[in-house]
């Protein structure tokens, strides 16, 4: 094994025995932890109710993984969706006339990354009543 070369494989992680970790998820996790800690400074420093920092962290979560499996679906796989399109919401696979339960398979960060950011705009509209530059 080469330590000059990084082998992308999202399927590999800690094997607790009972179960992997996947180090994409944990990156996710380490991810919305730090921010989680980081906006909290922030509220506080900007004199904002940490109450609503729930809030932030549920419409941060749902659009993750709203724009993950989109970003994955438009970016990456338009050609099979388009004819499979209740495959796109729901963790079943069309196979040989039957449904196979597949889990959610399919993410894009850059998906995730494009929703995060619409949706933190209107939540600062929202519920910090901030206007943007932008509208």
């Amino acid at each position: 094994m080469s330590f000059l070369a990084i082998e992308w494989n999202p399927s590999l992680g800690i094997d607790l025995g009972f179960f992997v970790v996947r180090w994409y998820s944990l990156m996710f996790v380490t991810a919305f932890l730090l921010g989680l800690h980081l906006m909290k400074k922030i509220y506080i420093n900007d004199e904002i109710p940490v109450e609503k920092l729930d809030t932030l962290f549920m419409y941060t979560f749902i659009s993750m993984l709203v724009g993950m499996r989109l970003g994955d679906v438009f970016f990456y796989s338009w050609d099979y969706y388009q004819n499979h399109l209740l495959e796109i919401i729901l963790p079943f696979k069309e196979v040989g006339g039957s449904w196979k339960f597949t889990g959610f398979t399919g993410f894009a960060s850059h998906g995730a990354a494009i929703s995060i950011t619409l949706t933190m705009y209107f939540y600062a509209k929202k519920h910090l009543k901030k206007r943007g530059y932008l509208f």
